[in-house]
């Protein structure tokens, strides 16, 4: 009876009395793992597909060079003939859309000084110093996107660089569209034209 009596004492409770708080340190202690998600590196994918394309171009490549009673040497060569040969015939892309842009910004340029002249000449100013003053005008807002210039803006653009060089605005004799042959005045005013453009281009 004692023994029983101090295994009681001494064991503390019965068995099985523990588990609750083993099994709530359990729950206590147990996390569920974070899912992170996958960084995928696209260029990395495509470098290993193009990798494993160039690998398996190779293989048959040389595959049929070798069926073709070719040396493992010859094979090589031919395959850089190969190679050679498609990057020849394989369009530039890239050089053909540079072009095109090329043409484009060609093709604008032309139709706004076209524009411009017309634009200059209404306004009254000489055509002999008109490519000049257009050379220094800012074009760069007058056309919208569908390729159709602004008169207004183009205007806006000479008047600026009037403004800029007030000496290349045209006089009231040269507004009149008469003048006397080697009068003085005349010289004197396609003078300080030509000193302002000379000016203008620091010639």
């Amino acid at each position: 009876m004692a023994n029983v009596t101090g295994g009681q004492a001494g064991g503390g409770t019965e068995p099985g009395t523990q588990e609750p708080a083993q099994q709530t340190q359990n729950n206590q202690g147990t996390q569920e793992p974070v899912q992170q998600v996958p960084t995928i590196d696209y260029e990395k994918i495509q470098s290993m597909i193009d990798k494993g394309t160039q690998q398996k171009e190779d293989a048959i490549l040389k595959g049929y060079f070798q069926k073709q009673g070719l040396t493992e040497e010859e094979a090589q060569q031919a395959m850089a003939a190969f190679k050679q040969q498609k990057a020849a015939n394989t369009p530039d892309v890239a050089g053909l859309q540079t072009q095109l842009q090329t043409y484009q910004a060609q093709a604008q340029q032309a139709v706004i000084e076209k524009d411009a002249t017309v634009e200059a000449i209404g306004l009254g100013l000489d055509a002999k110093q008109v490519p000049y003053i257009l050379k220094m005008a800012d074009f760069s807002k007058v056309m919208d996107k569908d390729g159709k210039t602004n008169p207004e803006a183009i205007k806006e653009a000479i008047n600026k660089v009037l403004e800029d060089f007030p000496q290349l605005k045209p006089t009231k004799e040269e507004n009149k569209g008469f003048q006397k042959v080697g009068a003085s005045g005349g010289n004197q005013v396609n003078q300080n034209m030509d000193d302002a453009l000379k000016q203008a281009f620091g010639l």
